[in-house]
């Protein structure tokens, strides 16, 4: 079958990373993001095809400056530039460079996006400076921004423990564990294996920061951050590494000299934007808009989540993945990610899944007329959004779909009382630490009204209970903030 002219593809596709301990010898984050895209046109067989490009798309990350273009695309004055803010599904940025390509908008679209942590983390520690070099560009060159429309966790969860990532992950992990009847000790030894399964992947992973393969129990063993999870739980975003992408249409891939055997195909983006904060969900276990979009994806290519060949689940935590598997109804024991997960080829902050789709489009190429899929998340598994892909063009043209309002029709809410006093169930707990000393435990209850409350204490002895025994069902009492 020929292809449609104008259907969007992955014609070069590359990541960079450096790891120097000289922090005045390593490379920003944006010189690093402009490596990827050179890189990804020798990927492609063509500069040309950074010539061409008309528009560049990236997420904002740590790095500063008005305008990365001048940085990243130093030969194109004229460049639109599009960012990304932090809150944005990267699946947006993805959708949208495909979706002008098929609308004939853009013939070429460059995606990229990077961090240099672990750069910035030695210049601290070795208490020298790091240049960063000028981004301002012309006064006339317009950066357009992509914004997040709501907050993605509420005041009281700021205010009373939970403005740390890795604790309400662990908030859904442990309500995850109850609903699947498991004792403590049975999810901490299920959280180990997973973890120890990615290492393996990473170690086979080129471009992963952490090819070194760890064991299930120095996972469990690791310093704790969010009781049950340990460092080796978490997204590691302290990495120097950028990924880019070049999509362009059939068409443009034909006139630049691309070979057929590196064009991979856009089939699917899909994507939903609803935002609902972890403590008003009525199931904090779940997120029923994966469900959704898995739905989307099997009705869109025919083949649902769990029979793609191909997988990578967004990894900033176990319960992102554990959610996603029990919602798109896939076999965990299959393989769930093709980099190796965010622990150990890397999490860079806002980027990680263009890291995931280049390797994705180099293991799609290998394994021709197969499919793949990759999911992103925003927020504590707030947003989702997949991609499917495919060397074979897709049997209808891609789409960009969004199913927010599907996801908001099947997600249940319900209301926190942030005074309430007196007696209330737990419905999930963990405990955080600071250096291996266990500084809050904190309880998400509810009330025999049906509403939510949100409390914690800081009693050494209450804390040693909550990492010793199941407080899961157990009743408990509050008032207002305190957990007594």
């Amino acid at each position: 079958m020929m292809p449609d002219p104008s259907a969007p593809l992955i014609a070069g596709a590359a990541a960079v990373q450096q790891r120097l301990d000289d922090p005045t010898a390593a490379d920003d984050a944006l010189t690093l993001m402009r490596r990827a895209i050179e890189a990804a046109a020798a990927d492609a067989g063509s500069r040309g095809l950074l010539e061409a490009a008309t528009v560049l798309m990236l997420p904002q990350g740590t790095w500063s400056g008005p305008d990365p273009a001048t940085v990243i695309t130093p030969w194109n004055a004229t460049i639109r530039t599009v960012v990304a803010e932090i809150g944005v599904l990267q699946q947006t940025l993805v959708s949208t460079a495909c979706a002008l390509v098929a609308a004939g908008q853009a013939e070429v679209v460059l995606v990229c996006g990077g961090e240099a942590k672990h750069r910035a983390l030695r210049a601290m520690i070795s208490g020298v400076a790091a240049a960063e070099p000028a981004a301002e560009g012309s006064p006339d060159h317009v950066v357009e921004r992509l914004r997040p429309a709501h907050e993605i966790i509420t005041q009281e969860e700021i205010t009373r423990g939970l403005p740390v990532p890795a604790r309400q992950y662990a908030l859904i992990d442990t309500a995850l564990r109850r609903h699947d009847g498991h004792d403590p000790a049975e999810h901490i030894a299920a959280l180990a294996d997973l973890q120890q399964r990615f290492s393996a992947i990473a170690a086979r992973n080129p471009d992963a920061w952490n090819r070194q393969r760890v064991e299930a129990p120095s996972i469990a063993a690791a310093p704790m951050l969010a009781w049950p999870y340990t460092k080796l739980h978490c997204s590691q975003w302290n990495v120097d590494q950028a990924a880019g992408l070049i999509i362009c249409s059939t068409a443009a891939a034909q006139r630049h000299g691309v070979a057929e055997d590196r064009c991979v195909f856009a089939h699917l983006g899909v994507e939903s934007n609803l935002m609902v904060p972890v403590t008003l969900r009525a199931e904090i276990h779940r997120s029923p808009a994966v469900g959704v979009v898995g739905d989307a994806v099997r009705d869109h290519v025919g083949v649902a989540p769990a029979d793609i060949d191909l997988l990578d689940l967004y990894s900033c935590f176990p319960a992102a993945v554990r959610v996603q598997v029990a919602e798109l109804g896939i076999d965990p024991g299959r393989e769930l990610t093709m980099t190796g997960g965010m622990t150990f080829a890397g999490g860079p902050l806002n980027n990680y899944t263009l890291q995931a789709i280049v390797r994705m489009a180099h293991l799609a190429r290998a394994a021709p007329g197969s499919r793949a899929m990759v999911t992103n998340v925003s927020g504590m598994l707030t947003k989702f959004g997949a991609s499917v892909w495919s060397s074979t063009p897709p049997v209808r043209p891609f789409a960009a779909l969004d199913v927010t309002a599907a996801a908001t029709a099947a997600t249940q809410t319900v209301s926190l009382d942030p005074d309430h006093r007196g007696d209330v169930e737990v419905v999930t707990y963990t405990v955080a630490f600071d250096k291996g000393i266990p500084i809050q435990g904190i309880v998400v209850g509810e009330t025999a009204g049906g509403t939510r409350v949100l409390a914690s204490t800081t009693d050494p002895d209450t804390m040693a209970d909550m990492t010793a025994t199941d407080w899961c069902g157990r009743r408990a009492t509050v008032a207002g903030p305190a957990l007594h």
